[in-house]
């Protein structure tokens, strides 16, 4: 079961040299982060040395991200949004393109040569797919 932690984050400018980040349910974990990736990992490791939780088992929401008057918490949730759909939309490109891969290959008996032209790529990752599964 993940742990959730739902974090504000801010800086007083662009000029500021760290990112103020307050732990909602955790205030007395606040911390300065010069590195705005380093700040899930930072969450991570307190949640681990507090409480002893996996640090693979903590999900990390942010409630508000704001440079000065500046805000980006909703277009940084759709951002996410969108890049999760965008994997999984290419997984599953990738298992059907390997399901037509096969069915050209072993039940239609095309050449690489012409599954690749089938598919639109060439026969040399059309080896390299086959190879890999």
């Amino acid at each position: 079961m993940p742990h959730r932690y739902a974090l504000t984050i801010s800086r007083a400018d662009a000029d500021d040299k760290a990112w103020t980040v307050v732990i909602d349910d955790r205030p007395d974990w606040g911390f300065r982060e010069k590195n705005f990736a380093a700040i899930d990992t930072r969450v991570r490791q307190l949640a681990q040395q507090h409480h002893g939780i996996d640090p693979d088992a903590v999900d990390i929401t942010y409630t508000c991200v704001r440079i000065g008057e500046v805000e980006v918490t909703a277009q940084l949730a759709e951002l996410d949004r969108l890049r999760r759909q965008a994997r999984e939309v290419a997984d599953r490109i990738d298992n059907l393109t390997d399901e037509v891969i096969a069915a050209l290959r072993r039940d239609a008996g095309l050449s690489t040569r012409d599954t690749a032209a089938v598919l639109g790529l060439s026969h040399a990752r059309i080896s390299q797919r086959e190879h890999n599964t």
